[in-house]
């Protein structure tokens, strides 16, 4: 079957139905799972029935005929439901998750269209659907939603009415009722009092009341590249700010007021964009809720997940590229992590295992933490299959952390069996380098026997970074602060060279390598003596060593800048910043220094 998309001369409308109906279809997606718990909630059932109506509005008025049709069927089903007249059981359930992933399939059909109007539209089937969805009616599609044609704005219906379409009451009692009521009582308390009804039906009937007919809230949707263009121009405002600053600021106690005064202003405006792109992580945590109930079901296991903090913001552009490591961690977590239901109680554990997704603020950055309450990972393990694949030498050191980190790299897998779930020894390798291309990090802390928790440290936005401004020699570079751990002065007898491994400092009893950043980058420095100059310990891909630099000159928001294509894949170096005094300064990729001096 395919859709009726002759749509070209609609396009902006259509692109806004698709936003519209990508939004509703996670909101039901989302509703569907709670209802799965609480299955005779009514208020759950018209969180459900509203935007699927209002999906099958928005269609007709475009001539969508088949998500019109899907979106028709699952309405009567929700009717029924909310009606009291079908209960939700978990055939309902399936039936509702399938026609939100054939609604989804049709709705990207659309979208493949308008991108590439030369493409054929997939022909999506979805008779079996409303067979399953007639057979759970009685094949009585007839219903009173057969001809109804109103498209986003349903009328605001009274009591008596939704009384009288579910067939609580007849069309007698309800006049007779109305002939009593006058001014002295609600309609409702007449009918109960009279016993035609019961006071659970009326306040079912109060619901749906609630329900229909609610006001939307009004939004302006703006396009995102107008956005991005915003943000840009923003960044060259902080920028010139910079300069007039650097250049003015020595200058009058008055214009040091007025510069002072600008400044606020230009980081209010900095703020207020930024705070644009900011989306809550809700619905792509609520994504993760299904997740979870599928693949616990396809690996026979039953686990249930705990959300907290999906009303932590995050940038547009940050949140479109965590979803791909959360589905990889939290999959292995269920698959690998946490134990089958006989395993768990012989351990003393409940039957059911538990992952906890939580968010948070630290530090100007935003955590994900996936943590849950399985086996934890064995280090021994992890060390024999690194040996067997040829990852690490037999005789290697490694410490705690550096054990653990093997679990990223790219072809590891410590399952026994290939599954489709895991253990083709894919995702996590996946899961660092897009968390990395983030600027993030991905931290593991585990107990065995006890479960594992995976973090993901990230910054707010794409577009600004905290840095730390660095000199060598005449250059100025700059360090990320989320890769700095600390900086040192070490003492002469803590420098130390080995043969075949460079030069090393020893920090509290740990030795690490030394990056001379002057040799890497050809530039001569003003110290060359590592206890003269300064050392910062820094942390990336998994691995720490020091970078010796002449001098620290403060910290600071950097607007981040590109390269250009040219320039795009330059190791040690991941983009730059126009500095206070108008030159360029480099922004440092600490793992591609690391790999670079000590590979």
């Amino acid at each position: 079957m395919e859709d009726n998309i002759n749509f070209m001369d609609d396009v902006e409308i259509v692109k806004e139905f698709l936003v519209e109906s990508s939004d509703h279809l996670e909101d039901v997606e989302s509703k569907i799972l709670v209802l799965e718990e609480n299955p005779e909630d009514v208020d759950i059932i018209n969180g459900i029935f509203r935007p699927i109506h209002s999906m099958k509005g928005s269609a007709g008025f475009l001539g969508l005929k088949d998500i019109g049709k899907v979106s028709h069927e699952l309405e009567t089903l929700l009717d029924e439901a909310r009606k009291a007249k079908i209960k939700i059981t978990p055939e309902t359930i399936e039936i509702l998750y399938e026609g939100v992933d054939i609604l989804k399939k049709l709705r990207d059909t659309i979208a493949n269209k308008i991108d590439n109007k030369n493409a054929s539209a997939e022909v999506i089937n979805y008779q079996p659907l409303l067979s399953k969805i007639f057979a759970v009616l009685g094949n009585n599609q007839n219903s009173s939603l057969q001809n109804d044609t109103d498209t986003h704005f349903p009328k605001v219906m009274h009591i008596g009415e939704i009384l009288l379409e579910s067939g609580d009451i007849s069309k007698d009692q309800l006049e007779q009722a109305l002939e009593e009521q006058g001014c002295r009582k609600k309609l409702g308390e007449i009918l109960v009092e009279k016993g035609i009804t019961t006071p659970e039906k009326i306040s079912n009937a109060l619901k749906v009341q609630s329900i229909i007919g609610k006001p939307s809230i009004e939004t302006v949707k703006v396009d995102t590249q107008k956005l991005d263009n915003l943000v840009n121009l923003v960044g060259e405002l902080v920028i010139a700010n910079a300069l007039i600053s650097e250049t003015f600021g020595n200058t009058s106690n008055g214009a040091n007021k007025n510069l002072s005064h600008l400044n606020k202003i230009v980081k209010d405006i900095q703020d207020q964009v930024m705070c644009m792109r900011m989306v809550p992580l809700k619905s792509t945590f609520q994504k993760m809720v299904r997740l979870v109930r599928d693949v616990s079901a396809k690996v026979g296991k039953k686990v249930r997940l705990e959300i907290s903090g999906e009303d932590t913001e995050l940038d547009k552009t940050v949140i479109e590229e965590i979803g791909d490591p959360l589905v990889h961690i939290i999959r292995n977590s269920i698959d690998h992590g946490i134990e089958s239901q006989e395993e768990r109680v012989a351990r003393g554990k409940p039957a059911d295992g538990l992952v906890r997704l939580n968010a948070f603020h630290q530090g100007g950055n935003i955590v994900i933490e996936i943590e849950d309450d399985g086996k934890g990972l064995c280090k021994e393990k992890i060390l024999k299959k690194a040996i067997e694949k040829g990852l690490i030498e037999k005789d290697a050191s490694l410490s705690e952390q550096q054990i653990y980190n093997l679990i990223f790299a790219a072809g590891f897998s410590t399952a026994d069996k290939v599954t489709d779930v895991s253990g083709r020894g894919v995702g996590m390798d996946v899961v660092k380098k897009n968390v990395e291309r983030l600027r993030g990090k991905v931290e593991i802390s585990t107990a065995e026997g006890k479960g594992t928790k995976i973090s993901i440290k990230l910054p707010l936005t794409m577009a600004i970074i905290d840095g730390m401004i660095v000199q060598v020699g005449p250059e100025k570079y700059i360090v990320p602060m989320l890769s700095i751990e600390e900086s040192i002065r070490p003492k002469k007898e803590d420098v130390s060279t080995v043969q075949q491994r460079g030069e090393l400092i020893n920090v509290r009893g740990n030795l690490l390598p030394m990056v001379r950043l002057h040799s890497l980058y050809n530039v001569k420095p003003k110290k060359m003596n590592p206890w003269e100059a300064l050392i910062l310990i820094v942390e990336g891909e998994g691995r720490r060593c020091g970078i010796l630099v002449d001098d620290l000159l403060g910290q600071q928001q950097i607007v981040i800048k590109s390269l250009g294509e040219r320039f795009c894949n330059i190791r040690g170096i991941s983009g730059s910043a126009i500095l206070g005094n108008g030159h360029v300064g480099l922004i440092l990729d600490v793992g591609g220094i690391m790999s670079m001096a000590l590979n």
